[in-house]
């Protein structure tokens, strides 16, 4: 058994919260809040080879849990902020070899398992899917495709929004072998609603492979169509009133074994499609791409600002409204086939943060599968070995954490007035000329000793920055007129980094404690003054934040 621990958060809620990206060379680590394991586990059952959850509870699959013998499979329901087992799912026709789980989903109560070998009712291997109430466990319905027949692997895919579940069967033969469908159920009676097919399926292309849904779009992949280049792969959006096709989505720079559409998701306007052959940092990198679902046009092309060959980034992929978050189950930060995850902020395409386990995991292959609600993200490994070899495992990463120190003398007409009447928001310094204020945050370990203290602030115009700190606050940290702004930090200063500005961010990157020579149990404080040339308010031409203080704690 490992020795788990637990390692601190490393983002601002505070950041999160405002939608502003921190830029690529930024980007710092998570590390794992809570792992998730099942109270039965064993060596090779590939807990964690699918996973999607709903505020704090977790739907996690063990495709290869040996119930009935191998391959049976199962799904557990877990909680999240615990790590408690809740229930465990089992079908009431389980049968031996069925692949329970290959594929989970979740919307509101409701839990979707995936079971592409089931032979029961369309012949052999010809799969379904099956529905749970997720706050029971309580089995609700069995979904059958009405023509399903043998080899169709119905279930391969899963996935659920509101009363409609999307069922891929990437084997189907409509348009040829192995040329694939998927099917459209109502989840209040289990009846199916539609059968998805594209304008130009061919044999082979595996429509089916991956969906997702969001309100009433589908996306289905097909990550072996042969648009631009042998499995160079595809999506197809679908309207899910009607069944109809929307839009096939294809990369600008697709080429031969991309395997485009091998993970897909979608929430709101937004989709999201890996891409994990791609090769752009390597044979086998990956890479992932954003697609507007309202025009079918692509958004932005997602690369880690790390990615190596092998890292597989696109193993899985899920999506929120501002985040989008893409595993690499064959990165090697912590070994060969550790794995990670990352996330993205989707309105710019920027990196935000990678998510990896505090320790030594070599063949865990995080990143397997993701999911995110919330600010919380779950990432599977089926590779770990906490149950024996290939157990499997699966991490909560939270994104939101409390801040370690407190915001104070705010340039918005609750402290000391603004020079000029150049009163910023709630929370900001002084307006500067983007029209808003600059504010500023800390994140840290509270740790001295290792000094993982980091400064981020938003709000600025295009231009270099300096971070100080100081021991006292002026006028009582209401803070004194100064240039554009209010000096809210003063006595010892200290000049920490100095830092440009990029797409209205900017972030420390120096060991603070270290420069400012902090001892455990001093309290600082902090703020950045900032160039600003661009009709400055005031016409000083420079500005501050917010200021920040900080109690250090060993």
């Amino acid at each position: 058994m490992k020795n788990h621990q637990f390692g601190t958060i490393v983002l601002s809620g505070l950041l999160l919260a405002t939608s502003a990206p921190l830029a690529v060379a930024d980007v710092g680590v998570i590390h794992e809040a809570q792992i998730l394991l099942p109270n039965d586990g064993a060596a090779h059952e590939w807990f964690g080879n699918s996973v999607a959850h709903v505020g704090s509870t977790v739907l996690v699959g063990s495709r290869f849990d040996e119930i009935l013998g191998a391959s049976t499979g199962s799904a557990y329901l877990m909680n999240a902020e615990t790590g408690a087992q809740i229930a465990k799912l089992i079908p009431s026709d389980l049968e031996a070899s069925d692949d329970i789980a290959i594929s989970v989903g979740m919307s509101g109560n409701i839990a979707i398992v995936g079971s592409w070998s089931d032979n029961t009712v369309n012949g052999m291997n010809s799969g379904s899917a099956y529905l749970f109430d997720a706050t029971t466990g309580q089995e609700l319905f069995k979904l059958l495709a009405t023509d399903g027949s043998a080899g169709d692997h119905a279930g391969f895919s899963v996935a659920i929004s509101g009363e409609v579940a999307i069922v891929g069967a990437k084997d189907d033969n409509d348009n040829g072998s192995q040329s694939g469908s998927a099917y459209l159920f109502d989840v209040t009676t289990g009846v199916q609603i539609a059968k998805l097919l594209p304008t130009d399926g061919e044999a082979m292309n595996w429509f089916g492979s991956s969906v997702a849904i969001s309100g009433t779009t589908a996306i289905v992949g097909a990550y072996r169509d042969n648009d631009n280049g042998v499995d160079s792969g595809s999506a197809y959006l679908f309207d899910v009133t009607t069944g109809d096709q929307i839009a096939k989505l294809l990369p600008s720079d697709g080429a031969a074994d991309d395997r485009f559409g091998r993970s897909v998701a979608i929430n709101g306007t937004a989709a999201l499609v890996a891409a994990n052959g791609d090769d752009d940092n390597g044979s086998g990198s990956g890479s992932a791409y954003l697609f507007d679902i309202t025009t079918g046009i692509q958004l932005a092309k997602l690369l880690p600002s790390d990615g190596a060959e092998g890292d597989s980034f696109g193993s899985s992929v899920a999506i929120s409204e501002t985040m989008a978050v893409i595993g690499a189950s064959g990165d090697n930060d912590n070994g060969p086939f550790s794995g990670s995850a990352y996330v993205f902020h989707i309105a710019t395409g920027t990196e935000l943060v990678k998510l990896r386990t505090s320790y030594n995991n070599s063949t865990a292959q995080l990143g397997t599968s993701v999911s995110i609600s919330g600010t919380t993200v779950v990432a599977g490994a089926r590779g770990d070995d906490d149950n024996g070899m290939d157990s499997g495992s699966a991490f909560v990463f939270d994104l939101q954490p409390n801040p370690p120190g407190t915001p104070y003398c705010f340039g918005d007409g609750t402290g000391a007035a603004c020079p000029c009447g150049n009163t910023g928001g709630p929370g900001e310094g002084c307006a500067n000329s983007t029209g808003v204020g600059a504010k500023l945050a800390g994140v840290s370990t509270n740790s001295v000793s290792d000094g993982a203290f980091a400064l981020f602030t938003s709000g600025l115009p295009a231009g270099p920055g300096l971070y100080f700190q100081a021991d006292n606050k002026p006028n009582s940290g209401d803070g004194v007129p100064f240039g554009d702004g209010l000096r809210c930090a003063g006595g010892n200063v200290i000049r920490l980094e100095v830092r440009l500005s990029t797409q209205g961010i900017s972030r420390t990157t120096v060991p603070i404690a270290t420069i400012g020579e902090v001892s455990a149990g001093d309290t600082k404080h902090y703020q950045l003054w900032y160039r600003d040339t661009n009709n400055s308010p005031c016409g000083s031409d420079f500005n501050l934040s917010n200021g920040y203080e900080v109690l250090w704690m060993p």
